[in-house]
């Protein structure tokens, strides 16, 4: 079922997400244009364990309700235009983020906007005035007023650390209730009004809210607002094109050299038998992060060292101990006996015969390949795709422990179920195919 699971999740990936956007997404290195995702945001399904929800997301645009919007004449040849946003707000903490996007549009004199906060308790807070003469991101909280939230200093730094985020200590002053320090954040309806002056007869501005929580989709988001589904969905289809590339190609490779080795014996076998036992102490994983740091490879090259030196592994041995059975087999001398050239006998007789030593074997050795792939993107080994090792890398150099802990706890979790699938395939194979073993 989970490796099930892999082949669909795989497939969807590949024709769902196009390539090159995935690339072009995974390769930012900041956040750029307007955003309307939280950032390092937890799974949207852990509402289902909070006895009241986390917000997601509010978006509001002046664009798409005329309502919002409402002129009227001022003095001096002037109008006033007021842009009214209001949202019932019923979670269970205060927003990480309130943002919105300004639009004036002019032609010499720039509108002159002054911004209100009208919680549900009526209290109207003055925001500190805008006045730009270009389409800009407005952060609430660079322009509140002087004042710090009315809680006190110690009930202040409590609800901090338990939060942990940026920015939660202004944004307490727009959703506290100063009557009932308990009642946080306060329920009901919020407004932002912005009112606005404008000097010219075509002069106009429009606005958009954004209202951020801590919950985003299925698997959260990034510290650059990237939805985690993305990575986690892309690195099924690389984790088993990894795996299974790696493995077939070290197996064939070391059941080759196995075979040739027991056939032609002599020095064949010694040459063998003393590369396998000399790389059997290499550090794999340290001569192939040596190659990327020296020659910057990229991450199939990687692989192909890897099974380069995998192929004079353990596997090598464990093929050899098989061969030397089969070599004695009567319709080995059978074949000798009619004329068969030695490479007949390795690839039309002893090969096949070793099938149900082969396949358990084959798959044994794929999670092997899977922890090896995210333990290469954990030395940030490049790549275009976003695979689980590179998010885990990831999670563990922008501090995951300070936001969303998901951010490493689902690409793990991947991993360790992917191992767990292909090593009870491998286990059962073996029982299968060997039948002594069913006793055991």
């Amino acid at each position: 079922m989970i490796i099930g699971i892999l082949v669909v999740g795989s497939a969807y990936a590949v024709i769902a997400m196009p390539y090159m956007e995935v690339a072009e997404i995974w390769r930012l290195d900041a956040v750029t244009g307007k955003y309307y995702d939280p950032k390092m945001a937890w799974p949207a399904w852990v509402n289902l364990f909070k006895s009241e929800d986390l917000l997601s997301s509010i978006v509001i645009r002046s664009q798409d309700d005329p309502s919002i919007k409402e002129f009227q004449p001022g003095s001096n040849q002037t109008t006033n235009l007021t842009l009214t946003f209001t949202f019932d707000y019923q979670f269970g903490e205060a927003p990480e983020e309130v943002i919105f996007y300004f639009d004036p549009q002019y032609e010499v004199k720039r509108p002159f906007v002054s911004m209100v906060w009208v919680p549900p308790d009526g209290r109207e807070i003055e925001l500190k005035s805008i006045s730009t003469d270009v389409a800009k991101k407005i952060n609430i909280i660079d322009h509140l007023p002087r004042s710090r939230s009315s809680r006190p200093t110690s009930v202040l730094e409590t609800i901090l650390h338990e939060r942990q985020a940026s920015g939660a200590e202004e944004l307490f002053v727009l959703f506290e209730d100063p009557s009932d320090f308990e009642n946080f954040p306060l329920k009901g309806e919020y407004t932002l009004r912005l009112d606005g002056i404008l000097f010219e007869e075509d002069s106009d501005f429009d606005a958009e809210l954004v209202v951020l929580g801590q919950v985003y989709g299925l698997a959260g988001t990034d510290n650059l607002r990237r939805d985690l589904l993305v990575p986690l969905l892309w690195g099924m289809p690389f984790a088993l094109a990894f795996g299974l590339f790696g493995t077939l190609l070290t197996t064939i490779v070391s059941m080759i050299l196995a075979a040739a080795g027991v056939w032609f014996g002599g020095r064949v076998d010694s040459f063998v038998q003393r590369i396998t036992e000399a790389n059997v102490i290499l550090p794999v994983i340290g001569i192939s992060v040596l190659f990327y740091a020296l020659y910057n490879v990229d991450l199939w090259t990687i692989l192909a060292i890897v099974i380069i030196l995998n192929a004079f592994g353990s596997p090598t041995k464990s093929f050899r101990a098989a061969f030397l059975q089969v070599r004695e087999a009567p319709y080995i001398e059978a074949a000798q006996a009619y004329g068969a050239s030695n490479w007949r006998i390795v690839f039309r007789y002893m090969i096949p015969r070793i099938v149900p030593v082969l396949i358990p074997q084959l798959v044994a050795l794929i999670p092997s390949y899977v922890f090896l792939e995210a333990t290469l993107g954990m030395f940030n080994i490049k790549s275009v795709y976003p695979t689980w090792g590179k998010i885990i890398y990831q999670a563990l150099l922008h501090g995951y422990s300070y936001g969303s802990r998901f951010w490493v706890l689902q690409p793990l979790a991947l991993l360790l179920l992917t191992g767990f699938a292909f090593a009870l395939l491998g286990s059962v194979l073996d029982r299968i195919l060997n039948p002594r073993l069913r006793g055991v």
